[in-house]
């Protein structure tokens, strides 16, 4: 009898979770549909720009839950323009464009893609000058040059060289094979402390 009144109990209660996901389901289904619909409208010439108007008017009055977005801002848009529109005549339409591409158009397949960023572009291409003939320069382009070089340097590389130049002499200093393992782990800790 316990078991009885508890599985009718957890029955009762999956049923009507599965019934309360169905209406916002169907909602947003709903919405596709209508959207469809008014975009149907738009592609006919014989339907007055009335109707159409009235078509996104409703859709965004009562269709947009569960919707994205770019389908709200596009009803939007095309509600506005329709507005504007006589019975007989809709004048003008062009597709909407208020946005820019996030990124430029492809000119080839195979050509890769463009450069997005140009300040960073100056930086390597007045160094390759800088290092393209050395004795060209006098010795204040040469101390400016590699002034460059330590800017452009990654974070840590000091530290590094410093590491590996202990490393070097420890190495040197050593016959085992135990000193070596302990040039390595002060190698490894010198490092650590880098980073």
């Amino acid at each position: 009898m316990f078991y009885d009144v508890r599985f009718r109990t957890l029955l009762c209660l999956a049923a009507a979770s599965v019934t309360a996901c169905g209406a916002s389901i169907n909602a947003v289904y709903e919405g596709d549909v209508r959207f469809e619909h008014c975009m149907a409208l738009d592609s006919l010439a014989d339907v007055k720009p009335t109707l159409r108007r009235a078509c996104w008017d409703e859709w965004l009055q009562f269709c947009t839950f569960g919707q994205t977005r770019d389908r709200v801002e596009y009803a939007t848009l095309r509600a506005g323009q329709l507005s504007h529109a006589s019975d007989f005549d809709e004048g003008e339409w062009t597709p909407p464009s208020s946005r820019a591409p996030a990124v430029p158009e492809p000119t080839s397949a195979l050509a890769p893609p463009p450069r997005l960023l140009t300040a960073d572009v100056a930086a390597p291409a007045a160094m390759a000058e800088a290092h393209a003939d050395p004795d060209a320069n006098d010795g204040g382009a040469a101390a400016s040059a590699s002034s460059t070089a330590e800017e452009v340097a990654p974070p840590g590389a000091k530290c590094s060289a410093s590491c590996q130049t202990d490393w070097k002499e420890c190495q040197d200093d050593c016959k085992s094979a135990a000193c070596e393992k302990g040039c390595s782990g002060k190698y490894t800790r010198c490092m650590r402390r880098c980073f």
